[in-house]
């Protein structure tokens, strides 16, 4: 008998220790079955498990995505990567019932949720995300992606300022989002020709 998609998660955790462990934005496994203040070892599992499943589903999505230079343009989705993210944001969403203080499963949200299209629900994830974690910097990045998509650039360049002191790397990711939206030509909303032009001779002085 073919098991579902999250009993088999469920399998493959019990029999490997690793299966459950996610690392953090500094590379530190997280223990899944310890307790965060206010939520039970039950739930925080629950919490890891679910994410895990969504997580395993959302690379094999973004990987797929990714091929098809979906970053941050803001391309439509294929129908096949629409499922993915579909139901990665269910796992995700199955998370933060359970522990509402995981962060990566807050800013995942926001991510598929921006890649779905639904901006509105993606701002509040990132924002929820960086209320428990400010200093997030990978939730930082992906907020000001989303930033750029809704033209709210002098938000993506505040971004970017902090992303700079904190952490370079991530500031060099999101430049690269930058460049390439400057040079795919997308629209964002109340950006015209001046205000488009004016952040591109930003971007060139970073």
């Amino acid at each position: 008998m073919q098991r579902s998609p999250l009993i088999a998660g469920l399998v493959l955790a019990a029999i490997s220790p690793l299966a459950t462990a996610v690392p953090d934005e500094n590379g530190a496994l997280v223990d899944p079955g310890a307790a965060t203040a206010g939520v039970s070892s039950d739930a925080a599992m629950s919490a890891r498990l679910n994410y895990n499943v969504g997580f395993e589903r959302f690379e094999k999505t973004q990987r797929m995505d990714m091929g098809a230079g979906g970053k941050g343009s803001g391309r439509a989705l294929g129908a096949d990567a629409r499922t993915g993210y579909t139901e990665a944001r269910e796992r995700f969403r199955a998370a933060v019932e359970a522990d509402p203080t995981m962060k990566e499963a807050w800013n995942l949200i926001g991510y598929t949720s921006r890649r779905l299209g639904e901006y509105e629900v993606s701002l509040a994830a990132y924002d929820t995300a960086l209320k428990l974690a400010p200093d997030y910097p990978e939730a930082i990045e992906y907020r000001a992606e989303l930033f750029v998509l809704t033209g709210k650039l002098e938000e993506a360049k505040a971004a970017y300022a902090t992303l700079l002191k904190s952490s370079p790397s991530y500031a060099e990711v999101l430049k690269t989002t930058m460049q390439e939206w400057l040079a795919s030509g997308a629209a964002a909303p109340g950006v015209g020709p001046a205000e488009r032009n004016a952040f591109a001779d930003w971007l060139k002085a970073q």
